[in-house]
Formats: structure tokens, C-alpha cells, sequence
């Protein structure tokens, strides 16, 4: 038997370039297509960090020692350009249509680390001179970082508080990434159900939030500072949320908190 249960659909556009390491190759940082819910619950203003961190420890668990519990903030998955089209500005957009090819996505671009001097002398790897010889300090790169108009989704399942409640302490506008580049967030409150068997999820969640032990269909995703499970069959409580344009469902399990299995 069923039962009801409300969530908060969180509509992520960015309207900078944001950038974040969700992978480092020789000297590319890559972003990646999702957005940790270790950011999300910062960025949307429940719990708040150390302004600066000098030991360079995370303290997520300390920070959401009090809330984590009342509810539950999913990692955000990246949407095609046909959504963003149709969600945004509420066009009327068909799977056969063609993708809009300047819509979101992402770009790369170099980035120069040396510092702004007349003449900067290049040291090679064995001068022993050199004053940053025994420190690996990239000096150019290349960064993969997701460009504007880009759309991710997350969800808010609340458990001890409600939805709407949650839905008004959202900003409209938030900072996400390494150099904290500007989203706005769309939210709406939708009513879901409860249901109980074996089911596939199909919307990401960290792989310490949820105790229970996958039957198999498992993709998962390593990415820092927590892996995702972005699919996976399991046997036992289930939400279910209906799609706004389609027909699908999101699937994710009952009940999740974030960081449970570290706790």
C-alpha cells in the first residue's frame, strides 16, 4: 500500500561558468555532470562552513549534525538542452527535435598560475635552485568546466519538516563551485508517493547516504569528496516523483540521509 509524500524539485541554471575538480588528468581538471549534495546543502543556505579552513578537514558531518535527520538533499544530475528549453521558458520541445548546440554543455580553456612580473625566469624540474623544486605546483593547465545555461536537477525529501516550508528557505540565487559562480534555483513542490518491493533507482544519490545493499543494475560514478550511485536495484521502501514533461518517474530510496554510513 502507498502512501503520500511531498519533495521539492530544485531547477539549477548556471549562469556563470562553474568549475570544480571531479577528475584531474596530467594537467586538465575535468567537471563532471553532477553536482554533490556535500555542496547543495551549503550552497542552499542550511548549514553554513568555517570561512576559512586551515587544516583542510571537511566538517560536513559536523555541520549537519542538527538537520540531517529532518530532511535530505540529493546530488543535482545535469539535464538534456531539450529540458532546459522547456522547463526555463516553458517551449513546447519534442525528443525529435534537435539539440540546440549553444545551449549549455561544456568548454575548455587554459589557465596561466604564474605570478604577474615583468620576467618570470622558467626553472627546469632539476635545478637545484629551483624554489619550488620539491613541490608538485602546477604552474598551466587546462579547465573543462560547465559553460551558462546548463540545467541540473536535485530534490529535497523532507521527512520531519514540510516541503513548502523547505521550498521558502531556498534562495532564488546561489554561489556554486571553486570560484563560486552564480545559479539561480527554480523550486516547486511535488507530491509523490511511498511504495514498497524491488525497485531501480535512477536519480543519483552518495553512496554513504543509504544503508541498504544493491541486487544488482549498480552504476556508480567515483567522484571527491563522496562516490555517487547513480542506478541501482534494491528490495524495500521506494519514492516515487513524477517528471514534469514525461511520462518516467524518479526513483530513489527510502529513507536517505546524507552521510549516514560515516556517522
Amino acid at each position: 500500500m502507498s502512501e503520500s509524500f511531498s519533495a521539492v524539485e530544485c531547477s539549477i541554471e548556471t549562469l556563470d561558468r562553474a568549475l570544480y575538480a571531479s577528475r584531474e588528468v596530467g594537467d586538465l581538471v575535468d567537471t563532471g555532470d553532477y553536482l554533490l549534495n556535500t555542496a547543495l546543502y551549503y550552497a542552499f543556505g542550511f548549514v553554513a562552513g568555517k570561512y576559512m579552513n586551515l587544516s583542510n578537514n571537511p566538517t560536513h558531518l559536523e555541520d549537519t549534525n542538527a538537520i540531517y535527520q529532518d530532511f535530505y538533499i540529493t546530488p543535482a544530475r545535469l539535464e538534456s538542452s531539450h529540458e532546459y528549453l522547456r522547463r526555463i521558458f516553458g517551449l513546447q520541445v519534442t525528443r525529435k527535435a534537435h539539440t540546440v548546440s549553444h545551449i549549455g554543455g561544456h568548454s575548455t580553456s587554459y589557465w596561466n598560475a604564474r605570478p604577474h612580473q615583468y620576467a618570470v625566469k622558467n626553472w627546469r624540474a632539476d635545478d637545484k635552485e629551483n624554489p619550488s623544486r620539491k613541490y608538485n605546483i602546477p604552474k598551466f593547465g587546462r579547465e573543462r568546466v560547465l559553460d551558462q545555461q546548463n540545467l541540473f536537477t536535485a530534490y529535497l525529501l523532507p521527512y520531519k519538516v514540510e516541503a513548502s516550508s523547505l521550498a521558502s528557505r531556498i534562495p532564488r540565487y546561489v554561489r556554486i563551485g571553486k570560484k563560486k559562480s552564480k545559479a539561480r534555483v527554480l523550486t516547486r513542490v511535488i507530491e509523490g508517493k511511498i511504495e514498497e518491493g524491488e525497485f531501480i533507482s535512477n536519480h543519483p544519490f552518495g553512496i554513504y547516504d543509504y544503508e541498504g545493499t544493491p541486487k544488482g543494475d549498480l552504476i556508480s560514478i567515483r567522484m571527491k569528496p563522496t562516490p555517487l550511485i547513480v542506478q541501482g536495484r534494491y528490495d524495500g521502501k521506494y519514492i516515487c516523483i513524477p517528471r514534469r514533461y514525461e511520462n518516467g518517474k524518479t526513483i530513489l530510496p527510502y529513507k536517505l540521509e546524507f552521510l549516514k554510513g560515516k556517522r
